[in-house]
């Protein structure tokens, strides 16, 4: 089973460290409203929203069911909450996509060629159509592949970010999830809307007096830096993925 928690962390400066900013928090926006007038912004690098939707093929998991094939990956709604979308592989019908905490209870997905039952279980997910044929994926498994099939960001060669675009399953919001493995081996993530970053960068992170974030474009999503005076100490939030 998995779990959720939003972390608040008081960090002290020391000679070298780094600050995440993974939520619109207050302590955020104003770290924003305090870098406007200070050096300015440094493009680093493009990702082509294009290549980003691409990979959203590469890093789901084909199931194989019966004689028919779907695309399993999880998406995150506007709460940062997840979903588990399912696509069938050649159709132009919309995904199914269910909150992950509904699948404890079973949910069923209509398809061309049959239908199946969904269900969560010790943290697997079973697929079982109409015919009794059955597979598994998992949470787990889901995250992994986002994390190692994406393209990846790495700021100040320290920390190391996937990439992936995000559609929200309820208001239909485009945004970008940021996906990073912390020192204690658990998965941190975030997403940031377009809407938010269409003008001024979203900042991620800190490392040595060195601000590091995001905006969009019509084309790409646009990693940036500049450089701050760091203080004495930060808030911090963002939401964590770990095992119960």
């Amino acid at each position: 089973m998995k779990c959720f928690l939003t972390l608040f962390v008081f960090i002290f400066t020391a000679p070298a460290f780094a600050l995440d900013f993974d939520s619109f928090s207050k302590d955020n926006t104003l770290l924003m409203d305090a870098v406007r007038e200070q050096a300015a912004i440094t493009v680093l690098r493009t990702i082509p929203l294009l290549d980003l939707l691409a990979e959203r093929t590469v890093n789901s998991k084909t199931i194989k069911l019966g004689g028919n094939s779907f695309l399993a990956t999880m998406v995150l709604d506007d709460n940062w909450d997840t979903y588990l979308q399912l696509k069938q592989t050649g159709s132009q019908a919309n995904p199914g996509v269910w909150k992950e905490d509904a699948l404890k209870a079973g949910v069923s997905f209509k398809y061309n060629g049959g239908e199946m039952k969904i269900q969560e279980e010790n943290g697997n997910i079973g697929l079982t159509d109409d015919k009794g044929n059955t597979a598994f994926t998992s949470s787990d498994e889901l995250f992994d592949l986002l994390y190692t099939k994406s393209s990846v960001m790495t700021f100040d060669d320290m920390i190391s970010y996937a990439v992936i675009r995000n559609f929200s399953p309820l208001s239909g919001k485009e945004g970008t999830i940021t996906l990073r493995i912390g020192s204690d081996g658990l998965y941190y993530y975030s997403l940031t809307p377009d809407t938010e970053v269409s003008g001024y960068p979203r900042w991620l992170l800190a490392i040595n007096g060195v601000l590091y974030g995001l905006k969009v474009n019509d084309t790409g999503v646009v990693f940036v830096s500049k450089p701050i005076e760091m203080k004495n100490s930060y808030f911090t939030s963002e939401k964590v993925l770990r095992l119960k």
